[in-house]
């Protein structure tokens, strides 16, 4: 009998490559040879060429595009659609990324079906003889890593944050696409009296926070939300982004999605600078092993300066200036 793992994604341009990280990683962890892993992206346009042949290099036993007009920014359609696909393809589990909004779907999803959600995972153990999901999750600040088991469920749903890398084990398989038609009678029915007004961003900068080589992280450290331009100004300059610690978030300075840590995003880059980081441990678990670590903060005793390469005693703000002035002047002649 095939053990099947169901993987439901939502089509974004400048996502989709983050895919071959995701399905390597749960195919290494899943070692049964009957296992069978369906990937279903969910797209409201048709999806671009490059991504197709893209998708044919995915380690899934099936991929499907699942189109539709009604697939939008409300999550209705999306639960309708992967509802009856689950039906359909009788899952053992439903594994997908800790995507904010995928999330708030499949949290929908797994109550329909009475079952257990396991979500912010960063791994999982398969037992081969029970076929059973043990889930490790940080906990206490990041100090230990909880065993989360989905128990008196049919199907295990889960979200893991998983880090992303350069390049994957994978055999390179030209594999078939398949695209279909999302016309379920619920998605018209829930669809057609919803109509989107207006979309309000919080800010609508280009910040691949999970793919940069560069990060500019900064914390409480630099004082006033008006001194997070500079955070912008000096990752555009180094070609990064920008990532905080959640009390930026909590305050309302920045959108979630910027938020790095155990409650925010699982990022790998080379260099992260962190500007005003106090270091906590929840945050700290969430960057990864950067080759380099530089560390501003006006309390030398800052717990950033124990795994900083370089640390500053100074006022990040200013430390911030003073980079973006110098990095300027040494590419003005490149």
């Amino acid at each position: 009998m095939e053990h099947v793992i169901f993987v439901p994604a939502i089509y974004r341009v400048d996502e989709i490559s983050q895919l071959a990280s995701f399905l390597s990683f749960i195919e290494g962890r899943i070692t049964v040879k009957d296992k069978k892993i369906v990937l279903y992206l969910y797209s409201n346009r048709k999806v671009e060429d490059k991504d197709i042949n893209y998708l044919k290099t995915l380690p899934a036993n099936q991929i499907v595009v699942s189109k539709s007009e009604h697939f939008s920014d409300w999550e209705q359609p999306y639960i309708e659609a992967i509802t009856q696909h689950i039906k359909t393809i009788k899952p053992h589990a439903v594994i997908s990324t800790s995507d904010e909004f995928i999330k708030s779907i499949l949290a929908r999803v797994a109550a329909r079906f009475s079952c257990g959600f396991a979500v912010d995972c960063t791994d999982f153990i398969f037992d081969e003889v029970t076929q059973n999901y043990i889930f490790l999750k940080p906990a206490y600040a990041g100090n230990i890593n909880a065993k989360i088991s989905v128990k008196n469920s049919s199907i295990v749903f889960a979200t893991l944050k998983i880090k992303n890398v350069a390049e994957c084990s994978f055999e390179n398989v030209d594999r078939k696409v398949e695209i279909i038609e999302s016309l379920f009678e619920e998605l018209k029915l829930f669809s057609g009296n919803i109509k989107i007004i207006e979309k309000n961003l919080a800010q609508n900068i280009d910040n691949k926070l999970e793919s940069a080589k560069i990060v500019i992280g900064v914390g409480r450290g630099i004082k006033d939300k008006e001194n997070l331009k500079y955070a912008f100004e000096l990752a555009n300059i180094l070609n990064g982004a920008v990532g905080v610690t959640r009390p930026l978030v909590d305050m309302g300075w920045v959108d979630r999605e910027y938020q790095i840590g155990q409650s925010g995003k699982i990022i790998s880059p080379q260099i992260y600078f962190a500007f005003g980081v106090s270091g906590a441990a929840h945050h700290i678990c969430g960057i990864g092993s950067p080759k380099l670590i530089i560390a501003v903060n006006r309390n030398k005793d800052a717990q950033i300066f124990k795994i900083a390469h370089y640390g500053i005693v100074a006022d990040a703000t200013s430390v911030m200036k003073s980079f973006i002035k110098a990095f300027k002047n040494r590419l003005k002649g490149c």
